[in-house]
C-alpha cells in the first residue's frame, strides 16, 4: 500500500494541475498545489470542451479519449462556466467530407444529429451543404478555473498561489529539490503545463517533450450563439465568448507561421463566409503548448513516473511528470497519475 503520509506537491494550479491535486486529495493524501499566478496554455486557449467529433477521421485515438473522459468533468464546474448553446454546429461547404466524418463518429459512438443547414442559429451567411448538432460547447475558462480552485480547497488542498519554482536534481541521488532552500518535497508532480520542458531543463533533467507555438484570435464583430466549426476546407472554428468570438484554424503541417501569416489566414476565412467588416475588429494571439514529441506516447494523457522513466529520461526518485493534452482530458490524466501512486510499493 501507498504511504498517504508522504507529502506531495504539484506544480502548476492550471486546469490539469488543479484536477490532479483534487484527485490526489481525495485519494487521502497530503496535498499542496503551487502556481505562479500566470495565465498559462489552459487559461488562454480556445476554450471548448471537445466530443472528439471535430478530430475523429484525423486524430481517432484523441477523438475517442475526448469523447470517453469529457463527461469526468463535474456539472457543477461546467454548467456556471458555459457560454453559449450547450452544444456546437459541424458544418460542411460541399458533401464529399460528410460520408468520411459521419464513419468516424459512429465507429467511436459520438453522439452528432444531423439538422437542417438552413438553421438559423448556424455563424454562416449562406447555407452550408451539411450540417450536424455536435456535443461540443464553449466555456469561459476564467469561471471555470475560479470553480475548480474552489473544489481544490474544499477538497483539502493547500494552494500556495503566486509561487515561483525552480526545481533541483541531486545528480548522485536523484532527488529533486524545490526552490533555493533545498528543501525536501516527498513527491512532486510536474503539471505545468507549457513550462515543464524549460523546468526540466533548469534542472538538468533529460526529457523528450516539446514546446509548439498555436495561433488564434478574437474578434469583436462575431455574436455567435455556439461553437462552430468548418470540417472541410479551411477547417475554420468560431467559438462565443462573453464579449466577442473567439476563431481558430489549424496548423500547416503541424506548424504555424509569422503573425502576418497567420492573421491573413483568419482574415481570409472570415471574409470568405461574409463574416469579417473591419480589421480593427480582429486580433491575433498566441498561445504555447507542451506536447510529447515521441510517436508512442499518449498525446492526450502522457505521465512520465521518472522512478522507473521512460525511455529518454532521467531518473528522478521524487518526481512524476504529466501532461494532459487537452483540458478536456485533465481529470483522466489525473487518474493516470493516482495510479502511479498507488503502484509504488510496486517500484520501492
Amino acid at each position: 500500500m501507498p504511504d498517504r503520509t508522504k507529502k506531495i506537491l504539484v506544480i502548476g494550479a492550471g486546469l490539469c494541475g488543479l484536477a490532479i491535486a483534487v484527485t490526489v486529495a481525495r485519494r487521502g493524501f497530503d496535498v499542496a498545489c503551487a502556481g505562479d499566478g500566470r495565465r498559462g496554455a489552459s487559461l488562454a486557449n480556445f476554450g471548448q470542451l471537445h466530443s472528439g467529433a471535430v478530430l475523429a477521421p484525423v486524430l481517432p485515438d484523441v477523438a475517442q479519449a475526448c469523447w470517453h473522459h469529457r463527461n469526468e468533468w463535474p456539472d457543477e464546474l461546467l454548467r456556471p462556466a458555459q457560454v453559449g448553446e450547450p452544444w456546437g454546429y459541424a458544418l460542411f461547404n460541399t458533401a464529399e467530407a460528410v460520408d468520411r466524418y459521419r464513419t468516424a463518429w459512429q465507429h467511436i459512438g459520438i453522439d452528432v444529429e444531423e439538422i437542417n443547414p438552413g438553421h438559423p442559429a448556424l455563424a454562416a451567411t449562406r447555407p452550408p451543404a451539411a450540417a450536424f448538432r455536435v456535443p461540443d460547447f464553449s466555456v469561459d475558462l476564467d469561471i471555470l478555473h475560479a470553480r475548480l480552485t474552489a473544489l481544490a480547497r474544499d477538497s483539502g488542498v493547500s494552494l500556495l498561489p503566486r509561487r515561483q519554482v525552480r526545481l533541483h536534481r541531486d545528480p548522485e541521488t536523484g532527488m529533486v529539490t524545490v526552490g533555493d532552500d533545498g528543501g525536501r518535497q516527498d513527491l512532486i508532480v510536474l503539471a505545468a503545463g507549457a513550462d515543464i520542458p524549460d523546468l526540466l531543463a533548469q534542472a538538468g533533467i533529460a526529457h523528450t517533450l516539446r514546446q509548439r507555438r498555436i495561433a488564434w484570435g478574437r474578434h469583436a464583430g462575431i455574436r455567435p450563439t455556439a461553437l462552430t466549426y468548418w470540417l472541410d476546407g479551411d477547417l475554420l472554428a468560431i467559438s462565443p465568448d462573453r464579449t466577442d468570438a473567439r476563431i481558430g484554424l489549424p496548423s500547416i503541417n503541424g506548424e504555424y507561421g509569422t503573425n502576418e501569416v497567420e492573421y491573413a489566414r483568419m482574415r481570409m476565412a472570415l471574409v470568405r463566409r461574409g463574416l469579417h467588416s473591419s480589421d480593427a475588429e480582429l486580433r491575433l494571439q498566441w498561445g504555447t503548448v507542451c506536447e510529447p514529441s515521441t510517436a508512442r506516447a499518449d498525446p492526450t494523457s502522457f505521465v512520465a513516473d521518472l522512478r522507473d522513466p521512460p525511455a529518454g529520461w532521467s531518473r528522478a526518485l521524487n518526481l512524476l511528470v504529466a501532461v494532459p493534452g487537452k483540458w478536456t482530458t485533465a481529470w483522466h490524466c489525473a487518474e493516470r497519475v493516482v495510479s502511479s501512486l498507488e503502484e509504488e510499493s510496486q517500484l520501492n
